[in-house]
């Protein structure tokens, strides 16, 4: 079963990237005095986290179906599809 990002279309679409068939960029919030963000920062890997979360949501933003990990054939993108995708590590 593939991942999905939760809330995609209401937390990372916007009336212009609704006209887009291909994104070649994806809206991300930039509050960074936010709690959410805080916390997870805050911990140990946190600045990891978040840049691999980062990537997830750009590889998510050219998925066939946007906001869920699948490759053009349908299959569900995992840890080593999108370390291949980003040239990040697997692990992270």
């Amino acid at each position: 079963m593939p991942y999905r990002i939760k809330n995609w279309d209401r937390l990372f679409e916007t009336h212009d990237t609704r006209k887009l068939k291909k994104m070649s960029w994806v809206p991300v919030p930039n509050k960074h005095d936010g709690l959410g963000y805080r916390t997870l920062v805050g911990e140990q890997n946190g600045f990891q986290h978040y840049a691999a979360w980062i990537l997830i949501l750009q590889v998510a933003s050219k998925c066939p179906q946007r906001g869920l990990l699948i490759d053009d054939s349908g299959r569900a993108l995992d840890a080593k599809a999108l370390a291949t995708k980003t040239g990040a590590p697997a692990k992270v």
